[in-house]
């Protein structure tokens, strides 16, 4: 019975591992990009970039849409140092999708 407790304990702590603690602040997915660099500062790497909007056809072709706005994609990288792990946020059109822990600094 203690194993399944402890099972359930590390579960839960991995369905909570979107977010990242910086003081005493928290960043979470689903946040605006700009809380991470409010509450965090800046990070050390930026990657932005853009994709056009598709979908597929009645035929099954991905096609590009032209008429709507292209996808804003960025990447942040945190580097806190060598005595903590590093973290990448992933965000879509300046909102927090996936908040992933690297190794440790430099």
């Amino acid at each position: 019975m203690k194993y399944l407790y402890l099972i359930t304990l590390l579960a839960s702590m991995v369905a909570h591992a979107d977010s990242m603690r910086c003081e005493q602040s928290l960043v979470s997915s689903g946040d605006p990009l700009f809380m991470a660099e409010e509450k965090c500062g800046p990070p050390s790497d930026k990657r932005e970039y853009s994709e056009p909007l598709t979908y597929r056809n009645k035929y099954g072709r991905i096609i590009v849409d032209p008429t709507r706005a292209s996808i804003q994609r960025q990447i942040w990288t945190y580097n806190f140092g060598p005595n903590r792990l590093m973290v990448r946020i992933h965000a879509t059109n300046n909102k927090i999708e996936q908040i992933e822990t690297l190794g440790y600094g430099k």
